[in-house]
């Protein structure tokens, strides 16, 4: 079974737990239904949503006080022992979404 972790970060690479007092939520969706729901960590600024199957999953962070309020990616697990890192990245001052970075690694 495969792995998705969920980061958000700042400009500067540094964890981004919240804004304003309010954390970011991570949602993972399939076919338009949300399987589970996270609010990210708030030391590390990240979610999990482990041991999935193989398939076609859709990954939305959350929260009111940035632009976007919502941010998605459409993730595709192709093999049983993948782990795949999604970071969301903010322009924090302005409280905008930046970029967001994929990277597939191999379950060890």
């Amino acid at each position: 079974m495969s792995d998705i972790f969920v980061m958000t970060r700042n400009q500067d690479n540094i964890a981004l737990t919240s804004i304003d007092g309010i954390a970011f939520v991570a949602l993972l969706l399939q076919a338009g239904q949300v399987l589970a729901k996270e609010t990210v960590e708030l030391i590390y600024a990240d979610a999990g949503f482990d041991d999935l199957p193989v398939g076609l999953y859709t990954v939305t962070v959350r929260h009111e006080g940035m632009e976007p309020r919502s941010a998605t990616r459409n993730v595709t697990i192709s093999r049983e022992d993948e782990v795949i890192l999604l970071t969301f990245v903010y322009l924090e001052p302005e409280r905008v979404l930046l970029r967001l970075q994929t990277a597939v690694e191999k379950r060890l």
